[in-house]
């Protein structure tokens, strides 16, 4: 399916991004990405890629960049965890909504074949339930994200309004929480996971960890990510969303102790309750994903955080 295809990836200097990149190349894939605020991951540099670079709020570079491309995989947000998108709420929200209109409408005039939407766990309001892809719309998302929330929430609408009126193959994903290598190495832009894993390596102390450390999340690794969303776009190109789901989940207070295990460090630990916890419980129901796409995640939460950890070491000399 993906032999000699031409793919444009956004966000594909990204965690997620870079690993579904390497996917498509060694399917025998022509890979177009764009390189914006981040650098190229340097396992990609080592590839043979169509790099352009610019910024998809801007409606002629997004034109020019999904010109004469067969599928698009759109991964590319303003996002950066919780402690970002609380502070940053206007210029989170307001350039999501373009990027995701720019995207799409230059996708259907480029008459493109298929097109994935990677949306995101946050959308779903809280409830301590396990999330089944229905409950997304049952209620608000929690307030301390909302921004990144709702403009998932309207890429999600947006892409199912393509598929509607204008026939576009469409398939639209929701991970859950990701990590792995390449996530970013800047505290403050950091996924959950990377934060806790850099204040380790780092050897941090105290040990300060966001709210009371109570809330339970589900973890996928970056590459399990990136192989449901290639097993998306094979198979489920129908305009609904569908969650890619892991089934391991712990409390963050839970996670950050076993990677304080797995590094050998042993440091006061402290909860920040000034800053914002975050829903209570986020769990995905992978059933759908299991039956429509024939997902289920391959690396177990400890492996993947060893090798998350090695690479941050790698990454930061350490």
């Amino acid at each position: 399916m993906y032999s000699d295809k031409k793919i444009l990836v956004t966000g594909g200097t990204g965690m997620i991004g870079s690993h579904l990149v390497e996917l498509l190349v060694e399917k025998g894939a022509n890979v177009r990405i764009i390189e914006h605020e981040r650098e190229i991951p340097d396992e990609l540099k080592k590839l043979e890629l169509d790099i352009m670079r610019g910024d998809l709020t801007d409606r002629k570079f997004s034109d020019n960049v999904v010109k004469d491309m067969d599928y698009i995989f759109h991964l590319a947000a303003y996002t950066g965890g919780l402690g970002r998108t609380s502070t940053h709420p206007a210029s989170t929200l307001t350039p999501n909504l373009i990027m995701d209109g720019n995207i799409l409408e230059s996708a259907k005039n480029e008459k493109i074949e298929k097109f994935l939407y990677a949306s995101c766990t946050c959308i779903y309001p809280n409830d301590e339930k396990t999330l089944e892809e229905g409950d997304a719309w049952k209620g608000n998302p929690p307030e301390a994200h909302a921004s990144y929330s709702w403009s998932k929430r309207m890429g999600e609408r947006q892409a199912i309004a393509f598929h509607k009126e204008y026939g576009m193959d469409i398939a639209i994903v929701r991970p859950s929480n990701s990590y792995g290598p390449r996530d970013s190495d800047d505290l403050e832009t950091a996924h959950a996971l990377g934060s806790l894993i850099m204040k380790a390596i780092k050897k941090m102390d105290p040990f300060v960890i966001w709210g009371d450390g109570s809330p339970i999340r589900e973890y996928i690794y970056a590459k399990d990510a990136a192989k449901g969303m290639l097993l998306a776009m094979e198979n489920y190109c129908v305009g609904d969303p569908i969650n890619l789901a892991s089934g391991e989940f712990v409390s963050i207070d839970e996670l950050a102790r076993k990677i304080l295990s797995i590094t050998n460090t042993d440091p006061e630990i402290k909860f920040d309750m000034d800053k914002p916890s975050g829903q209570k419980r986020r769990v995905l129901s992978n059933k759908k994903a299991e039956e429509k796409i024939g997902f289920k995640a391959e690396t177990s939460l400890d492996i993947g955080i060893e090798k998350t950890i090695n690479w941050y070491k790698h990454r930061l000399g350490m």
